[in-house]
């Protein structure tokens, strides 16, 4: 049975590190490509504003800008070009899922495919039929960055995807944080994770070269989990509160644990506690970080 598990790990493993996404254009970053573009406003009062989000999206070229002015907008959105979308403030602008389903089977108010994205400066907020705040898949080389989600299933969840950033958003109160699945190259920095009662604060799942630095994971069931997965680096980061434990991992090796603040000041190393296995005939496994901070790292999120 262990080595059935193992022999599945490595497969899965193997499949993760030559995921390429569609959308990779090498040598041109979005930041260069939407410095040439156009900007398109919703909301506001000027001439020829859009009043809807995905109005703006359908109607922008590559490396366009959809600037959202503050307000409520009632629709789902999917962005499957490569462009910039920004709202005015995240603590004024917000997105509140359209429950008519006019998107046949989206399942995240905002989907992320098929493209290089920069999405930032929105509040996410959930109504019934949802599952994800913010959804990406297939996507190389995006910037989520400074939104706020609450109240989903999944506050972000990447899926199939390469070179993702995820920088200073606060996710709270969801069943679960953010969640990677079949990605490599992700880089979760400056998250404020907290409230997650039922589930994870971030959890990376067959995954490879991932890297999760300076954030905070706090009053969630778990703090961090890996399963599957291999050489990530885990820095730097707050784990605090969590209720059932503050991290561990299942079939998932190579990981490098490196002075993270783990509750309280830890004047010895910290043992991280995993398996290795099936999940109940598992040979039980642990990780160390060996310089475990004194103190919490000021993360505002």
């Amino acid at each position: 049975m262990e080595r059935k598990w193992l022999t599945v790990w490595i497969i899965l493993l193997f499949v993760t590190i030559y995921i390429t996404p569609t959308t990779a254009q090498d040598g041109v970053t979005l930041s260069q490509r939407s410095s040439k573009g156009n900007w398109l406003y919703v909301g506001g009062n000027g001439p020829g504003n859009y009043s809807k989000i995905q109005d703006a999206i359908d109607n922008a070229s590559e490396g366009d800008t959809v600037f959202v002015y503050s307000g409520l907008y009632h629709e789902s959105i999917v962005i499957n070009k490569s462009i910039v979308v920004s709202g005015e403030d995240r603590n004024t602008t917000y997105i509140v899922g359209d429950d008519t389903h006019t998107i046949l089977n989206q399942s995240a108010v905002v989907a992320i495919t098929d493209a290089t994205v920069e999405f930032k400066g929105f509040s996410i907020q959930k109504t019934s039929y949802y599952t994800s705040g913010i959804g990406i898949t297939n996507c190389s080389r995006s910037l989520i960055q400074q939104n706020y989600v609450s109240m989903f299933e999944h506050g972000i969840e990447v899926g199939i995807s390469d070179s993702i950033t995820v920088l200073n958003n606060t996710i709270q109160n969801c069943t679960f944080g953010i969640r990677l699945s079949m990605v490599k190259n992700i880089r979760i920095e400056g998250n404020v994770i907290l409230g997650n009662k039922m589930g994870y604060g971030i959890e990376i799942f067959t995954s490879i070269r991932n890297t999760i630095l300076r954030n905070t994971m706090t009053n969630n069931l778990y703090g961090c989990i890996l399963y599957f997965s291999g050489f990530s680096i885990i820095k730097e980061n707050n784990f605090m509160g969590n209720t059932e434990q503050q991290a561990l991992f299942s079939n998932s090796f190579f990981s490098l644990w490196y002075r993270n603040y783990w509750d309280q000041p830890r004047w010895f190393p910290n043992v991280i506690f995993g398996r290795v296995g099936g999940y109940f005939l598992g040979v039980p496994y642990i990780n160390i970080d060996w310089l475990p901070a004194q103190e919490p790292y000021n993360i505002p999120g």
